[in-house]
């Protein structure tokens, strides 16, 4: 009986002590947000008639740093393909 009691005893300490800590500032700090700055795009898109015009137009456009955001098929046949990069 007194062993269970000691128990309950140290718990309620326990629970009591998280309770003060979590109320104070001894507990890990609150986040704060830093300032982040606007990112800016520059796009540009092209139209391409062909699975293999889209390859050679987008693989250059990857290579000047362009990623692609965009892809819509044309009702005509083919399709346009927009890209951006930071400015």
């Amino acid at each position: 009986m007194r062993r269970q009691l000691l128990l309950g005893l140290g718990v309620c300490a326990v629970f009591a002590a998280g309770c003060v800590a979590g109320a104070s500032n001894l507990g890990v700090s609150k986040a704060k947000a830093a300032y982040a700055e606007e990112q800016r795009w520059a796009y540009f898109c092209f139209d391409a008639a062909s699975a293999d015009d889209v390859h050679v137009k987008a693989n250059a456009a990857g290579a000047r740093g362009w990623e692609m955001v965009s892809g819509v098929s044309n009702p005509g046949g083919g399709g346009t393909w927009c890209f951006r990069q930071p400015r």
